[in-house]
């Protein structure tokens, strides 16, 4: 008798529940995900879920700025969410957008989500997840943006017209040393290469470090090279010098100069000599803009900045002083 009390009591309660709120003991409102949504660009992922009864309440990543995303209606009117991004029953697209990646997800009715990919910059995939779920549980809808085209450089132009400097009588010193012959009754004689280690120096002086510094995300981790002018009887002339753009400092030998040339000098008996060697250096400035695109956004950019560069061309040899 007890047991069949006990048995009609949770039959009783069961029914008075599910026809106050049939959803309620709809634990699996969404049944079918996989661990990880990978999501690419051009291949939206949609998810399906079982009932009605389920809202967006959060994306959570290391990734994720809750201050890069805005949502919107059906008909692309923003929405003003205070907690949750998206309440039960309500549909929208959230939206968000940082420098190097942006997706959407939208919720176009109460049975479907849509992850879409935008762009993804960054040289891997970026990790996020969507916590969906009600006032009873929430689950973790874990995703992977993967990783898009870069920016490709289309032209690169230099204001020599407006922002051209130029000067030849600048000096480096390469090598030097003082030697002290006075104890001896034979002369000494030194010999120097003052073109052994001589290599031309480009400096990029960005408008934007940041953009410069993740040059790699937007143009991809083997930086392109974009041409830069050589001079030639103190003119700057588009050749096929080149170099990478996306390095603040960098240098190479342009084999202008000849590495093995010597140069001699003699400190006779009794002498205490002071040498010092230099290199004479053609040195510009110039004003830049690189123009690159995006082929799979379509988004455009500039870079501009300013462009020194110092180029070996002779030597100098000086005998200072000696202090008394």
């Amino acid at each position: 008798m007890r047991a069949t009390t006990i048995v009609l009591l949770y039959i009783i309660l069961t029914t008075l529940f599910t026809n106050c709120n049939p959803d309620i003991f709809i634990d699996d409102f969404i049944t079918e995900y996989p661990d990880t949504c990978y999501v690419e660009k051009g291949k939206p992922f949609k998810l399906n879920f079982n009932s009605d009864n389920w809202n967006i309440t959060n994306i959570e990543g290391v990734s994720i700025n809750t201050f890069d995303y805005t949502i919107y209606d059906l008909e692309g009117n923003p929405i003003y969410n205070n907690f949750l991004l998206l309440h039960e029953g309500e549909t929208g697209i959230i939206y968000y957008e940082s420098t190097y990646y942006a997706f959407r997800i939208e919720k176009r009715n109460n049975r479907e989500l849509e992850i879409i990919c935008v762009k993804n910059i960054v040289n891997q995939p970026i990790a996020f997840t969507i916590i969906v779920g009600n006032e009873y549980f929430h689950k973790e809808i874990n995703v992977s943006l993967q990783p898009t085209s870069k920016f490709v450089i289309d032209r690169v132009e230099y204001d020599f017209e407006n922002d051209f400097y130029y000067c030849d009588y600048v000096v480096e010193q390469v090598d030097g040393m003082t030697v002290n012959n006075s104890n001896s009754e034979e002369p000494v004689t030194l010999n120097f290469y003052p073109f052994k280690n001589s290599l031309r120096k480009i400096q990029f002086y960005p408008d934007d470090y940041e953009s410069f510094n993740n040059m790699d995300k937007i143009l991809g981790e083997n930086l392109a090279e974009i041409p830069i002018p050589d001079i030639v009887d103190g003119k700057p002339v588009m050749g096929n010098t080149k170099v990478k753009f996306g390095l603040l400092e960098q240098s190479f030998w342009t084999g202008r100069l000849d590495k093995d040339f010597m140069v001699s000098t003699t400190v006779q008996p009794g002498e205490i000599k002071n040498i010092e060697v230099y290199n004479d250096i053609e040195e510009f400035h110039v004003n830049y803009k690189v123009h690159a695109s995006n082929p799979d956004t379509g988004e455009e950019c500039v870079f501009t900045g300013r462009l020194n560069s110092k180029d070996p061309f002779d030597y100098l040899v000086i005998f200072p002083k000696l202090d008394n």
